[in-house]
């Protein structure tokens, strides 16, 4: 399937999120799927990658807190300060609660795993948020320049994907980066 038309889903895939029922349950279940606790911390390079084998794991940076997929939210908020809009609705994916913090310049959407709190994505939307160098509003050749060959490559999206990590750059119609979604690969 086309990138660009699964980035246009995904987006699709978190309005959706949004719109379903506002009914607060408890104690979700997931059906399926699952991820693995990360550490998430702020400036402490030894906790930065903990349970996690590859330090050059994909993340982003913002005001000096480095986020990683598969950690806990509430250490991660906690760091980040500021006031996100805060939502919690039933999903429409799966049995459970989806959680979305935005924080305007980037959301972190989780689910509950194993009784935790858990980021799942993070759609960046702001140059105030570092992708390991990279960000939007810079074009693709800049971001190619920083992560070398990417593992899918179109005009408008490139894609790079590390241990079941997808980390997704997507253009607008100026040829610059407009979105950045890094999640978990999907089949397709």
């Amino acid at each position: 399937m086309n990138r660009k038309i699964m980035a246009a889903a995904f987006i699709s895939f978190a309005l959706l999120m949004t719109s379903c029922s506002a009914n607060k349950t408890s104690t979700p279940e997931l059906v399926s799927g699952g991820q693995t606790k990360v550490a998430a911390t702020q400036g402490s390079p030894d906790a930065k990658q903990a349970g996690n084998a590859d330090a050059g794991s994909f993340h982003i940076t913002y005001n000096g807190v480095d986020v990683f997929l598969d950690t806990e939210t509430g250490p991660v908020v906690k760091a980040l300060g500021g006031n996100p809009v805060y939502t919690e609705k039933p999903s429409c994916a799966y049995v459970g609660i989806d959680y979305t913090y935005d924080y305007g310049a980037f959301v972190l959407y989780a689910q509950s795993k194993d009784g935790k709190e858990v980021i799942n994505t993070i759609e960046v939307r702001s140059d105030a948020v570092d992708v390991g160098g990279a960000k939007v509003g810079q074009k693709l050749d800049d971001v190619r320049k920083i992560y070398g060959t990417p593992s899918e490559d179109d005009e408008t999206v490139i894609t790079y994907i590390k241990n079941g990590i997808e980390l997704q750059f997507i253009t607008d119609d100026s040829g610059k980066i407009a979105l950045i979604l890094y999640t978990h690969v999907t089949a397709d």
